[in-house]
């Protein structure tokens, strides 16, 4: 075996060399392009056909040279440089020096000496070709970054052109487009995006459709400019002219249409999808896959990447892809691959890998077949837990190699039985578990040899078994998994493919339910798009995972699991788990802080039912004792309130209470608002929970209704739709950014001190829209609705600076994907577009979400297909939204945004037995802009619809046109926001809830060990009280208070009680006291536990007494923290529209009458809100709107003016009667 590796090295250096030394400069031919063909063919390599030209202009059949401005890198010429080479060096996943297929190119390079629109065609084939019905054009493109323009995209504007024989051109025809529906001119092909640089792109164009009856006659390369004075460079591969490659003949079912491979021409360095080509069915237990490389822990299918000398790809093994509890990538596994070696084969992974022709690949979801170079055959279909494979060898022995990811696995053979067993580890890093899948599988066929290999420190893990295949050629394996035993992998693979169930069997089973979940949309659309959309829903599909297995019999089904996220009661054995085995339907994996953004909602859409078990199978876990995600309570919370049903509800808000009101690691984000910089992202951390806290105070808004006796549910909502306003917290208004603030409450220095733009990071500026709980909040950081509009342009367009890009992955996403700073793969991302909402700018979220639909699903067909990591599969949801034009922009709302559709038409298929039809038979890339919409023959107006309104089915019409239009550009038509738009451009509104105590003048405390311990923002310390009875008091000097809400959180001992009845009174002397709030049984359900209280009829007082009547048990009275929260600033608020008033009086925008008229109001207003009288005060302001909207003040001060003073007003209102 080490002589056969060796001889495959040698052959592959040989091979390089003799290529190396027959190329010294640009590559020549001998063969020429044939005449009278019907189709044409060229990969640039030796027997391919000759140019017929070299760096020669085209002409035009009334003589005129067809360049302009365009000269050669040397500079010497009048065209752009054509030649045939070497292919690129330093593409993004693809070999180096080699071209798509083969290893030369036809390179273009070129300078642009004129103005923008400087253009070259040059001539390359003489070609006699007859268009067809079903001609087509396609071929292979990758722009480089030049030397001279490291960044440029100026290579990106090019194109194969056509002439035909009655003197017109392929660029001349106005219908010609791609499959992504762009104009075949190079303008456009530049300003589409889907070209991406330094990388392959494949491009095809309908002829047949366009240009039926010419004749082609030449083949050109055509290149027009988009900027002047830049350089350009680029590479063409694979031009072929011929029968359609691309129609979709047979697919006639939309798992047909799926193309698992997506994704998987990827690597850390550039993402473009980081998926697996997972063959199995939905929601499976584990999926199977090709594996090109078997070493790797992720991306085990980097499609080209790994390509042998010929530039052919090359399999390793076929491999478990996906264990139920896999985690970040990091999974078991196990893997078989076909030898046909006649001795004992070798655990070499290089030495085993077979070469294959991707025409001679058929990957589906339910199936994936390959035939070799060699002439061998693998297929394999799988079910949940089980997988058949039928190896088909040409020799007379064949061999079936058993490996696992690294030696933490076992083998054990029978070959007299014709079976195996074993089992893969992995270590889980959050538990400590050596976490064991077991397997078990049977091959039809006797072994005539069989045993452990060794040499690569595998070798337990590492065997063989060898059949005669000298007559019959055929071994067919079935094998199954299992996290509770080998046993149980037994029983998951008799119940799931018996010994008569066939390859076929299994197929077609699994076909059935992907076909099931896929039809519930169809689309009317090019086969390109309907290949990206059903691709997407695919994966969407593939994840949460069942993590349960039947223990019992098909007709009396136990579903148990092996509790993988606890401790272990034993250690694991070769035969059986340690982990503790529970009884429950359980559902794993799903990266939640992604797939909350898109798959769940996108669930939720399309399979209530299913949803609502899925959600239930993640809180079986919980309710057995396992870890609540808190980033799963957004999606979980979304899906309740937008009519899922099932769910156990109230288990859910008890998991999503417990995550958020026990603090744990994020008891400083609990008691001060905001994650303290020394925690690792923490801007991104504070953000991320007000959008959960959102999600949490909306749960409680929906049980408080259901259970209006339950006060908790009522002061739970009040309290985390407060708190989800925390992100005002970490905005830096000197930077105009969010920013990480230091425990103190100061801002990081590191951070202040970036305060130009280029120094600000990717993350920063990803962090700066991450709100949409409340866009008009936001729109007030930003000094209100143009504002929003102006930061969210500038996002748009402002590009990376060369240093980010070289040194930080997103920003070299981001600088590809040539929206500015945007890149689709964080979790805040999806939204970005939709904040154009509450900006009243719907039109640039119509714009801006096609552009991404068309620039970030490219090239799928070879591979790519995202751009961006599609981690928990938020990428393929985002695809779904795209394309119907509603977005669940706000978790835990009852409505979906409404952006544009992608399509013309779609149908989705509700589980109600409904349909929703989706209508813009005008949408295309120039109509991308609603003037109207209707739903069932209703106008709306709003650019929103509800969940509700949507299950009803009906039909959803989209007017479409070219330009923008003011529909959903009202106040009353955008999204709902926490903050009143009222105030839009308030400078000091909205504002956090300020905890009271950490400014109090003075605390007493009776009869109290560690008083302090009361107000430190804390929850594992705690203040014992002597007293049964105590009586804590807090005293204000400098303005009353008034608290709206108060907390209580638990002490973290056992060894105490919880305040059980009590009274919150208050005072302005410290004599006279007001009952506030009266709490009798209260209940504290985990030890440090925060709890929230709201306060009836609220007033500011001086002094605050709590009084404790009686605790919950005989222990000592503990209480952790308490609060007394409100809004502070309100007298500087007034303050500060006072200067404002001065002001625009300096500013001549106010006459001297107008000033002292809106002066004295606001004095009043100001006087009666510090004497406690804010039922005056708040008259005041309101007659205070009433002056600078009166006709008076329209004649004289602008309308800017008139909102901005209107505004404060408005936000001084808020505050008061919050």
């Amino acid at each position: 075996m080490k002589f056969k590796i060796f001889t495959k090295i040698v052959i592959s250096c040989i091979c390089l060399s003799l290529a190396a030394s027959s190329l010294p400069g640009p590559f020549t031919r001998s063969a020429e392009a044939k005449t009278g063909k019907s189709s044409f063919f060229t990969s640039f390599e030796k027997n391919d056909p000759a140019l017929a030209w070299k760096n020669k202009i085209e002409t035009s059949k009334n003589g005129k040279k067809m360049a302009k401005g365009i000269k050669p890198l040397t500079g010497k010429g009048n065209t752009m440089t054509t030649l045939i080479t070497k292919g690129p060096g330093q593409l993004y996943n693809a070999p180096a020096k080699s071209g798509w297929t083969g290893s030369h190119v036809l390179t273009y390079s070129g300078t642009v000496s004129g103005n923008s629109g400087s253009y070259a065609y040059n001539k390359l084939y003489d070609v006699y070709i007859p268009v067809s019905s079903d001609t087509e054009l396609s071929y292979f493109v990758a722009p480089e970054f030049t030397k001279k323009d490291k960044r440029a995209h100026a290579a990106s504007s090019v194109s194969i052109d056509l002439a035909f024989s009655d003197g017109s051109y392929l660029h001349q025809l106005k219908s010609a487009t791609d499959q992504d529906g762009f104009r075949a001119t190079p303008a456009e092909q530049g300003k589409s995006g889907t070209l991406i640089m330094n990388q392959w792109n494949q491009k095809l164009i309908d002829l047949g459709k366009v240009a039926k009856g010419k004749i082609i006659t030449r083949i050109l390369i055509a290149y027009q400019a988009p900027v002047s004075n830049t350089t350009f460079r680029g590479a063409i591969d694979d031009i072929r002219i011929g029968p359609s490659l691309s129609k979709t003949g047979n697919q006639t079912t939309p798992v047909d249409k799926v193309n698992i491979l997506r994704g998987t021409a990827s690597s850390g360095a550039f993402p473009r999808g980081n998926t697996v080509p997972a063959i199995g069915v939905p929601n499976g237990f584990t999926y199977w896959a090709p594996a090109i490389d078997s070493s790797a822990k992720e991306l085990i299918y980097p499609y080209n990447k790994n390509n042998d000398p010929d530039n052919l790809p090359e399999i390793q093994s076929f491999s478990l892809s996906q264990s139920a509890n896999d985690q970040n990538g990091i999974q078991q596994s196990f893997q078989v691959m076909p030898s046909g070696f006649s001795g004992t084969p070798s655990a070499n992974r290089l030495g085993r890998s077979k070469a294959f022709k991707r025409s001679d690949e058929v990957a589906t979801p339910y199936n994936y077949q390959v035939t070799f170079t060699d002439g061998m055959k693998t297929e394999l279909a799988a079910t949940s837990h089980a997988a058949i494979m039928r190896y088909s060898f040409v020799g007379a022995s064949g061999n079936l190699v058993f490996d696992n990811l690294d030696r933490f696995g076992s083998l054990t053979l029978h070959p007299e039985t014709q079976s195996l067993e074993g089992y893969s580890d992995i270590k889980d890093q959050s538990t400590g578990n050596s976490n064991r899948m077991y397997f078990f599988a049977e091959v039809n066929r006797p072994v005539s040899d069989s045993g452990h290999l060794s040499g690569q420190g595998r070798d337990q893990a590492t065997a063989f078994f060898k059949f005669d295949t000298s007559s019959k050629k055929t071994v067919t394996l079935r094998i199954a998994s299992s996290l509770i035993s080998v046993q149980q992998a037994k029983k998951n693979l008799y119940q799931e493919i018996g010994t008569h169930t066939s390859l076929a069997d299994v197929e077609k089973k699994a076909k059935k339910e992907w076909n099931q979940r896929l039809s519930k949309v169809t689309l009317q659309s090019g086969a390109a798009q309907q290949s990206t959309f059903y691709s997407n829903l695919y994966r969407l599909y593939l994840s949460p995972n069942e993590g349960f297995e039947n223990t019992g019999t098909k007709q009396k089904p136990k579903y148990r699991y092996a509790d993988l996220s606890v401790p272990a009661v034993s250690a694991n054995t070769a035969e059986h788990t340690g982990a503790p085995i529970k009884k429950g339907r359980v559902y794993v994996n799903s990266a939640f802080s992604y797939s909350s953004q898109t798959v769940w909602p996108a669930y939720a859409f399309l399979e209530p039912k299913l949803t609502g078990s899925l959600i239930n199978g993640f809180l079986t876990a919980y309710k057995n004792g396992g870890k609540f995600d808190p980033d799963a309570g957004p999606a979980f919370a979304d899906a309740v309130i937008k009519g899922v049903p099932g769910v156990n509800t109230r288990l859910l808000y008890q998991a999503m209470l417990e995550s958020r009101s026990v603090p744990g690691d994020g008891q400083y984000y609990s008691f001060a608002g905001f994650v303290p910089s020394n925690q690792k992202d923490s801007v991104n951390q504070t953000l991320t929970q007000s959008i959960n806290d959102y999600a949490l105070g909306s749960l409680g808004a929906y049980l408080a209704q259901k259970y209006p006796n339950m006060q908790s549910y009522a002061d739970d909502s009040a309290y985390y739709l407060r708190q989800s306003q925390n992100y005002l917290h970490v905005f830096n208004k000197s930077l105009d950014f969010f920013s990480s603030r230091n425990e103190d409450g100061t801002w990081k220095t590191s951070d202040s001190q970036s305060s130009t733009l280029n120094n600000n990071t990717m993350e920063n500026w990803t962090y700066a829209f991450n709100v949409p709980q409340d866009g008009q909040g936001l729109a007030n950081l930003y000094g209100g609705k143009a504002g929003l509009t102006r930061k969210l342009d500038q996002f748009f367009s402002t590009e990376p600076s060369e240093k980010a890009v070289n040194s930080q992955a997103k920003a070299q996403l981001a600088s590809i994907g040539n929206l500015g700073m945007f890149t689709l793969d964080s979790p805040s991302a999806p939204s970005l577009a939709y904040m154009y909402l509450f900006a009243s700018a719907p039109w640039k979220t119509q714009s801006t979400v096609r552009s991404i639909m068309n620039r970030f699903y490219t090239g799928g067909a070879i591979g790519q297909g995202y751009l961006g990591s599609d981690t928990g599969s938020m990428l393929s949801g985002y695809y779904l939204f795209g394309a119907t034009g509603l977005y669940p922009l706000q978790k835990g709302s009852d409505n979906y945004a409404i952006s544009a559709p992608y399509f013309k038409k779609m149908t989705v298929h509700l589980e109600n037995g409904r349909t929703l039809i989706i209508s813009a038979s005008k949408a295309s890339n120039k109509n991308k802009y609603v003037q109207r919409v209707t739903f069932n023959g209703q106008n709306v107006k709003a650019t929103t619809l509800s969940a509700n309104q949507l299950s009803g089915g009906g039909t959803l019409v989209f007017d479409m046109g070219s330009e923008p239009s003011s529909w959903g550009t009202s106040a009353d038509d955008l999204p709902h926001s926490l903050t009143a738009q009222s105030t839009d451009g308030s400078g000091f509104f909205p504002k956090p809830l300020t905890d009271f105590t950490q400014h109090a003048a003075n605390i007493a405390i009776s009869k109290a060990d560690a008083p302090k311990s009361l107000t430190d923002n804390n929850s594992e310390t705690a203040t014992r009280f002597d007293d049964a009875r105590p009586a804590i008091t807090f005293q204000f000097d400098s303005e009353s208070r008034r608290t709206i809400m108060y907390t209580l959180t638990s002490s973290g001992g056992r060894d105490s009680s919880d305040p059980q009845n009590w009274a919150l009174w208050g005072s302005n002397d410290g004599k006279n006291w007001d009952m506030v709030d009266r709490r009798t049984n209260q209940k504290f359900k985990w030890r440090s536990m925060t709890r929230a209280f709201s306060i009836k009829n609220p007033k500011p007082y001086s002094y605050y007494k709590l009084a404790v009547t009686q605790k919950s048990n005989h222990y000592p009275l503990a209480i952790s923290e308490l609060q007394l929260l409100g809004y502070s600033g309100i007298r500087n608020g007034f303050d500060e529209m006072r200067r404002e008033i001065i002001h625009q009086f300096e500013l001549k925008n106010l006459t001297e009458s107008e000033t002292a008229s809106l002066s004295n109001t606001l004095n009043q207003a100001q006087i009666a809100y510090l004497n406690g009288n804010l039922s005056s005060s708040v008259y005041y302001m309101q007659s205070y709107v009433q002056l600078i909207n009166s006709f008076l003040y329209q004649a004289t001060a602008p309308e800017k003016v008139r909102n901005s003073l209107s505004a404060d007003a408005h936000a001084i209102v808020n505050l008061l009667t919050d």
